[in-house]
C-alpha cells in the first residue's frame, strides 16, 4: 500500500493498519493522529513533520525512519525497533517508549518530557539538548530491564527530576546537562563525562561513579550515601551540603573543590587529592584518610573525630576551630 492509499483510507475514517508493510513510504507532513500501526513496517520511511499524536506503533519496525520534527505526543512506541531513527526536534511528550530500541538514534533537541522510558535501549544515541523533565527511566526488578544508556550523548540535555534508578550510563556524555533532583540510585556511570553538569539535590545513593569526570559540576545538597567514586575527578566541583556518608573516594581528585558542610562520615578518602579544597564545617568523623592530600586546604571548624591523620598531608592547611581526633579544638 502506498502513501496515497493510506491517506485516502484514513480520510474516510479507517484507522486500523496493523501489521502493514510501508517500508520506505513517503508520509512527510501526513496527519495520522490516533491511527493503529502496531507491528507495521516503516523501515526507512519518511515521516518528517508528520502529525502522529496518540498513534499506536507498538512493536513496529522504524529502523532508519526519518521522524525529525514529528509530533508523537502520547504515542505508543512500546517495544518498537527504532534503531538509527532520526527524531531530531521531534515531540515525544508523554509517549510510551517502554522496552523500545533506540540504539544509535538521533534525538537532538527532542522533547521527551513525561515519557515512559523504562527498559529502553539508548546505547550510542545522540540526545544533545534533549528535554527530558519528568521522564521515567527507573529500573523495576522482574518488570523491566535496566535502561541501557551506555555511551549515549546527552550533552546539554534538560533531565531535571527524571527517574534513572539503576540505569546504565557507562561512558555517557552528559557535559553541561541539567540533572537537578534526578534519581540515580544504584545507577552505573562508570567513566561517564559529567563535567559542568548540574546535579543539585540529586539522589546518587549506591551509584557507581568510578572514573567519572565531574570537574566543575554543581552537586549542592546531592545525596551520595555508599556511592563508589574511586578515581573520580571532582576538581573545582561545588559539593556544598552534600551527603557523602560511607562513600568510596579513594584516589579521587578534588582539587579546589567546595566541600562546605559536606557529610563525609566514614568516607574512604585514602590517597585522595583535596589540595586547596574548602572543607569548612565538613564532618569527617571516622573517615579513612590514609595518605590523603589536604595541602593548603581549608578545614576550619571541621569535625575530625576518631580520624587517623598520621599519614595525611596537612601542609599549609587551615584548621582553626576544627574538632581534632583527640577531642581538642584546634586553635
Amino acid at each position: 500500500m502506498n502513501s496515497g492509499e493510506i491517506l485516502r483510507k484514513y480520510a474516510l475514517g479507517e484507522t486500523d493498519f496493523r501489521g502493514i508493510n510501508l517500508k520506505g513510504v513517503q508520509l512527510n507532513g501526513a496527519d495520522l493522529i490516533g491511527a493503529n500501526f502496531s507491528e507495521a513496517n516503516f523501515q526507512g520511511a519518511n515521516l518528517i513533520l508528520a502529525f502522529l499524536n496518540r498513534i499506536n506503533l507498538q512493536r513496529a519496525n522504524l529502523i532508519t525512519a526519518k521522524l525529525s520534527g514529528a509530533y508523537l505526543t502520547q504515542a505508543n512506541l512500546q517495544a518498537a525497533n527504532m534503531t538509527d531513527v532520526d527524531l531530531h526536534g521531534a515531540n515525544l511528550q508523554n509517549a510510551d517508549l517502554r522496552l523500545a530500541n533506540l540504539e544509535l538514534a538521533t534525538l537532538i533537541d527532542a522533547n521527551l518530557s513525561g515519557a515512559d522510558m523504562r527498559g529502553i535501549n539508548l546505547q550510542g544515541a545522540d540526545l544533545r539538548g534533549t528535554y527530558m523533565r519528568g521522564a521515567n527511566l527507573r529500573y523495576e526488578k522482574r518488570a523491566y530491564e535496566i535502561a541501557n544508556l551506555r555511551g549515549v550523548n546527552m550533552r546539554g540535555a534538560d533531565l531535571r527530576g527524571i527517574n534513572l534508578t539503576g540505569a546504565d550510563l557507562t561512558k555517557a556524555d552528559l557535559r553541561g546537562a541539567n540533572l537537578s533532583e534526578v534519581l540515580l540510585r544504584g545507577a552505573k556511570l562508570t567513566k561517564a563525562n559529567l563535567a559542568q553538569v548540574i546535579l543539585d539535590g540529586a539522589f546518587l545513593t549506591e551509584a557507581n561513579l568510578a572514573g567519572v569526570n565531574l570537574s566543575g559540576a554543581s552537586l549542592i545538597n546531592a545525596k551520595f550515601e555508599r556511592a563508589g567514586l574511586m578515581d573520580t575527578h571532582l576538581n573545582e566541583a561545588n559539593l556544598t551540603d552534600a551527603i557523602m556518608a560511607d562513600v568510596k573516594l579513594s584516589k579521587a581528585q578534588l582539587l579546589k573543590a567546595n566541600l562546605t558542610r559536606v557529610n563525609l562520615v566514614r568516607a574512604d578518602l585514602s590517597r585522595a587529592n583535596l589540595s586547596q579544597a574548602n572543607l569548612t564545617k565538613a564532618n569527617l568523623t571516622d573517615a579513612y584518610l590514609a595518605k590523603t592530600n589536604f595541602r593548603n586546604s581549608n578545614l576550619n571548624d571541621s569535625i575530625l573525630t576518631r580520624v587517623e591523620l598520621s599519614t595525611a598531608n596537612l601542609s599549609g592547611a587551615q584548621m582553626e576551630g576544627a574538632s581534632m581526633p583527640n577531642g581538642d579544638i584546634h586553635k
